[in-house]
């Protein structure tokens, strides 16, 4: 920067502060100031990716309810599966407590069977030893029917009823004149159920017309 003089009066030089118009508001230019010059804007794709990651409040609220319901529903269907299995099993413990004596039921049936021919083979007589024989025999065979009937085994009455294939096998037809055809009109082998299920048809024999 130059310091210019000046004379006074008296002949002596005194300094001045004058600055050349060149130095005025050194490297400053009279055109306007711009505060974003030189500043970079963020690119239009960063606003956009600002923009779709972007979750409102309320977006987020109805993805929670959203999921807390499907937590809501995974947990009753477990629970119902639960329960179906619960019953089930119930089910099968009862059954196999049913049905547990299914093959020793059935070998009873050949001694019951046995019994009854034993009572048919014994001839009527009023003989005091025939009489106690029969009583015997009989009293046996009705305990045994009464265990059995206490476990669940019961008689099927087949006499004199619709012929069944359910419960009745057929081994042969008899012509009966004044009998209904398809009548069980003899009974051969006697048949029993197992707490309402089917352990042994009855061997019989039917009406025919």
């Amino acid at each position: 920067m130059t310091r210019k003089t000046m004379e006074s009066e008296d002949g002596q030089e005194t300094p001045t502060n004058d600055i050349g118009p060149e130095e005025t508001g050194a490297g400053f230019t009279d055109e306007p100031f711009d505060g974003d010059e030189g500043m970079e804007e963020p690119a239009e794709e960063d606003r956009q990716g600002e923009q779709e990651g972007y979750i409102s409040p309320m977006e987020l609220l109805i993805q929670a309810q959203a999921k807390a319901e499907e937590h809501r529903n995974d947990y009753l269907r477990a629970l119902a599966d639960m329960k179906n299995l619960r019953q089930r099993t119930e089910r099968e413990v009862q059954q196999a407590r049913q049905f547990a004596v299914e093959a020793f039921a059935k070998d009873l049936l050949q001694v019951a069977d046995n019994l009854e021919r034993a009572l048919g083979a014994i001839p009527v007589s009023e003989d005091p030893l025939s009489v106690a024989l029969t009583d015997g025999v009989r009293m046996v065979a009705t305990g045994l029917e009464n265990t059995l009937k206490k476990h669940g085994v019961t008689r099927i009455q087949a006499m004199n009823t619709p012929f069944d294939p359910n419960l009745h096998q057929a081994v042969m037809q008899v012509e009966e004149p004044d009998v209904a055809p398809d009548l069980v009109v003899r009974e051969l082998q006697t048949g029993y159920l197992l707490n309402q299920r089917l352990l042994r048809p009855s061997m019989v024999a039917i009406s025919k017309s």
